[in-house]
């Protein structure tokens, strides 16, 4: 025992001696808790050793239970410091607590009662201490003492074995509603010692189908930024999942970490059409739909198991809009282009003729900006518009550049231009009946009564509110190929994650900004719209555990 005493109080002070860094104040905290603590151990073991008590012997156990929280706790003052250290010294710091750990653990298997006669003989012949009534004091240390281990073991089973998750939105129904709980097994994924990259080596690879948690890559990675997260995470831990003190600069709970699904993997190119996930590898000549995402992918939530919907809180569409949807897709998809280009041709003729004089100049571009080219504010203005056109040098030509300008560069290199372009040449083929109509009316001087009552132009702006609803949610059905360049592919151990709830999971296809964007990227005369679409994949090193069991409520306990 002696022996075993002197290694557990010399790897504490080794340890200490790892905490050092020049000119660091948080790591000369660090050094001074975990050689203090070696010493008061050593201390106490040779007092228990010279001259056996029942005081001493119950001083060295409680010393044992609390060395290797107090060199973890001066590890996380080290790491929180201005100054950090190289990955070798957090290596040797990490190995010296491992070793700190075992030797107090076997300690504290030794000095049990039923094992003193055989491992510290001169101990086990002491008296039984005299059973005392305790005080109110006694009975408070008693509470904190056993509060203070409790937290602190939850603390290391939960940073290195397994964590209870609460569920804080609906991205990934059916599968989490709110607030279902859930335990993300951590150690195969190689979970690290705080605000350091020293730990477990990983264990597993992920695959896709694989649910996981892992930290907001939209978020800052700075050296604070981590410091604040572990902070929040280490308040979150103890709390059992009650408080989240992980909040942005607005006050909002930060999205983070997130639970998502595995839905791309190294070497993989990924595109998305119409709610449909497309994959192919190098080698490979096209896309391919990718099965599986089929068979956890949701899209119509108003149309799950009504056990299922009592549950859900927000139903982002409701069957009538995701029939129209379905609709928008299936008139793109089958679009006759020639037809359109006829279309296309005969609106514009049709308005030459209408306007009252010839252009002999281009209508300058600021009269046509991106933000008045957007789908809702076009059609708003659409009699302003049509004002503009029939009045303004330029106007009939820029109708018809509007119309046409589609025709002369047709080609599109992926399925997904292909039907935006068609998505786009739909919404102007609506605003070029709707310009004619407008000027036939004007032309016939039509009161604003009768303008506005018009059945054709009301069916018209019927039909640009189905372009509407579509545009609003194009970012959550379609994604144009990732990575964009077309050598690049997902690289080895890096992943694409999305929510199985697609019309409400801000995941991985999406940024926090939201811009103007082009339809049809290719065309300067294209439509546009508010799009936050920017996707990005996540490297292994952000992925903190797997979800391997919903425990609950009890309604719903299983293993996801």
């Amino acid at each position: 025992m002696t022996i075993l005493f002197t290694v557990c109080a010399a790897v504490s002070a080794a340890f200490a001696l790892s905490s050092f860094l020049p000119g660091s104040a948080a790591a000369l905290v660090s050094l001074s808790l975990s050689f203090a603590t070696a010493l008061a151990f050593f201390i106490a073991t040779r007092r228990l050793i010279k001259t056996p008590s029942r005081m001493s012997l119950s001083l060295v156990r409680k010393l044992s239970e609390y060395v290797p929280f107090i060199l973890f706790t001066a590890f996380i003052i080290r790491r929180s410091g201005d100054r950090e250290g190289s990955f070798a010294l957090d290596l040797v710091s990490a190995l010296l607590w491992v070793a700190a750990l075992v030797s107090s653990l076997i300690i504290q298997w030794r000095l049990a009662d039923k094992r003193l006669e055989r491992f510290l003989p001169s101990c086990a012949s002491l008296p039984a201490s005299a059973v005392r009534k305790k005080t109110i004091i006694t009975h408070l240390l008693e509470w904190a003492d056993a509060l203070l281990q409790a937290g602190c073991l939850v603390l290391l089973i939960n940073l290195f074995i397994f964590q209870m998750y609460a569920i804080p939105s609906e991205s990934m129904v059916p599968e989490f509603m709110i607030g279902d709980r859930v335990v993300v097994l951590k150690t195969p994924s190689g979970p690290k010692f705080p605000l350091s990259e020293v730990g477990i080596p990983r264990m597993r690879d992920y695959h896709r189908g694989d649910i996981v948690v892992f930290s907001n890559p939209h978020y800052n990675d700075t050296r604070q930024d981590r410091i604040r997260s572990f902070a929040s995470q280490l308040v979150y831990m103890l709390t059992f999942t009650a408080v989240n003190i992980n909040l942005d600069e607005y006050g909002a709970v930060k999205a983070d970490p997130l639970v998502k699904r595995v839905c791309g993997v190294a070497g993989e190119k990924l595109m998305m059409v119409d709610g449909v996930l497309y994959a192919r590898t190098e080698g490979m000549d096209d896309y391919r739909p990718v099965s599986e995402d089929a068979s956890w992918a949701t899209w119509d939530i108003a149309s799950l198991p009504r056990s299922q919907l009592a549950l859900v809180k927000n139903v982002p569409l409701s069957k009538e809009a995701f029939d129209l949807v379905t609709s928008v897709e299936s008139k793109r998809a089958n679009l006759d282009l020639e037809a359109a280009k006829t279309d296309a041709i005969a609106l514009a003729n049709r308005f030459d003729l209408l306007k009252p004089s010839r252009d002999s100049a281009f209508l300058p571009e600021e009269i046509f900006s991106p933000a008045r080219m957007e789908l809702l504010s076009l059609f708003q203005s659409n009699d302003d518009v049509t004002r503009v056109l029939l009045t303004t040098n330029g106007g009939g030509r820029w109708f018809r550049d509007f119309m046409t300008s589609w025709t002369l560069s047709s080609d599109r290199s992926s399925l997904y231009e292909k039907r935006a372009r068609n998505l786009d040449i739909l919404i102007k083929l609506t605003f070029g009946k709707l310009v004619v109509r407008n000027a036939q009316l004007f032309y016939a001087n039509a009161t604003a009564e009768s303008f506005s009552a018009d059945e054709e132009r009301r069916a018209l702006l019927a039909e640009a509110d189905s372009w509407r609803l579509y545009l609003a949610i194009n970012d959550q059905r379609n994604m144009n190929e990732f990575p964009k360049d077309q050598a690049d592919f997902i690289p080895a151990d890096c992943f694409f994650l999305m929510g199985d709830n697609r019309f409400n999971s801000l995941d991985m296809r999406h940024s926090y900004t939201v811009k103007l964007s082009r339809l049809d990227a290719k065309n300067p005369y294209s439509i546009t719209y508010r799009s936050n679409i920017d996707p990005q994949y996540v490297p292994i090193n952000r992925i903190l555990g797997t979800a391997a069991f919903r425990f609950w409520p009890p309604s719903r306990i299983g293993v996801p």
